[in-house]
């Protein structure tokens, strides 16, 4: 009780540090400069204190956010139409795109959200690549799924799904699978020994 008291006061004062980025955050400017700005140097804040920093800026500011989010240190949310489900965990220097994220989900480090296969375009050579402009997609992670430290993540992750670490999921797959690799395949299926498979 007394515990639950003091993270609740403790919520309260980074909830009153963080005012003036809260009420930055709704100017009619550009997202990077009123959400992803703010969101970076957030990221900077180390230990218990970021953390409860980023938890109640994402909070404050995300489409949709559960309980208990930890943002690591150097981890960022992108952009603000993000979905995040309750009890998620993202790693250190962990880069999130747009994303809709299921309860339960847990990355390791470096781990990148991408916001779809088609962001950048690049077929037209006679415009410089950085003026084709793709199409984002928001990537859907499901519930209970944990995802390795350094994957890359292009599509859709199922329910229960373990991503090895280093992948690069390209496509999605059933539920409860344990993919890996680059491009990430079906290793085996969750729930079944090693030597079922």
């Amino acid at each position: 009780m007394i515990r639950a008291a003091l993270l609740m006061l403790a919520q309260f004062i980074a909830w009153l540090l963080l005012l003036p980025f809260l009420l930055w955050s709704r100017l009619p400017l550009p997202e990077y400069s009123v959400f992803t700005a703010p969101s970076q140097l957030l990221a900077l804040v180390p230990g218990f204190l970021g953390v409860l920093l980023r938890r109640v800026w994402y909070r404050s500011t995300l489409r949709a956010c559960g309980t208990n989010l930890t943002v690591d240190w150097l981890a960022v949310i992108r952009t603000r139409q993000s979905e995040v489900g309750h009890r998620c965990t993202f790693g250190v220097a962990n880069w999130v795109g747009w994303v809709r994220v299921g309860d339960d989900v847990m990355t390791g480090s470096h781990v990148v959200f991408v916001s779809g296969a088609r962001q950048h375009a690049f077929d037209d050579l006679d415009r410089p690549m950085r003026d084709q402009h793709g199409a984002k997609r928001q990537v859907v992670v499901g519930s209970n799924v944990w995802i390795g430290s350094h994957a890359v993540i292009i599509a859709d992750v199922s329910p229960g799904t373990v991503v090895g670490a280093g992948s690069v999921v390209t496509r999605s797959y059933g539920e409860n699978c344990v993919i890996a690799g680059n491009p990430a395949r079906v290793l085996r299926q969750r729930g079944c020994s090693e030597r079922n498979t």
